[in-house]
């Protein structure tokens, strides 16, 4: 079964973000964890915000967990990211 921290959501004062999530003790990597995050600078989350129709008013995380779903599915993200041209810099980190 998989053990996932779920998505992971973390808005930076300058108006980026980081958004991923990590899965623990993955069979895959041998028991290793899996860490996956995506930074977005301020200019990229905007338009991904714009493009979901979210407010920074808004609960941001439950809006991202409903369009890419509570454990993250990345291959959607990336899909979506590609397709409106928003640009992000991903880190894999498996320990």
């Amino acid at each position: 079964m998989l053990k996932t921290s779920g998505l992971l959501f973390t808005p930076n004062a300058d108006g980026s973000a980081n958004i991923g999530y990590e899965d623990y003790n993955v069979e895959l990597f041998d028991g290793a964890d899996y860490e996956v995050m995506y930074y977005l600078d301020e200019y990229n989350f905007g338009l991904l915000l714009d493009l979901l129709g979210i407010s920074n008013k808004d609960k941001i995380k439950n809006h991202l967990i409903d369009m890419f779903d509570k454990n993250f599915d990345s291959n959607k993200f990336e899909d979506f990211c590609k397709e409106k041209n928003i640009k992000f810099r991903k880190n894999v980190h498996i320990r």
